[in-house]
């Protein structure tokens, strides 16, 4: 009985860490920076919401505020695929938009591929 719930237990530990590392579930932008003068920008909580569902590849956009940088994709419910290529994995939305996906933990980093382009940071 012993054993069983310590496997119980670790299944479960597992389970945490595989979703802390996947980019299933809603993140908000925190921040966007880049371009060839560099700029910065910071976003309130919940005013860009990004929701993946790896279940059906659908990508949900909801945001309270216009669109002024690469990542504001309107609102609505896009298909998405992630695609591995070498150590670089490439995120396509609506099989037109391709970002690199430069981390998945606690923060989402997203860049947008262009070589002065701009870098999307998300949390949970």
């Amino acid at each position: 009985i012993v054993g069983i719930g310590f496997l119980t237990s670790c299944g479960n530990d597992f389970d945490d860490l595989s979703k802390e590392k996947s980019i299933n579930g809603t993140w908000n932008l925190k921040n966007v920076q880049g371009g060839m003068t560099f700029r910065s920008f910071d976003y309130p909580r919940g005013d860009v919401k990004w929701t993946f569902n790896l279940t059906d590849s659908t990508l949900t956009v909801q945001k309270k505020i216009g669109n002024d940088n690469a990542f504001m994709l309107d609102n609505g419910s896009y298909d998405f695929n992630i695609e591995q290529n070498g150590e670089t994995q490439f995120l396509f939305v609506d099989g037109y938009y391709r970002m690199e996906i430069l981390s998945v933990d606690n923060n989402l980093m997203i860049n947008d591929g262009n070589e002065d382009g701009f870098t999307a940071k998300f949390i949970r």
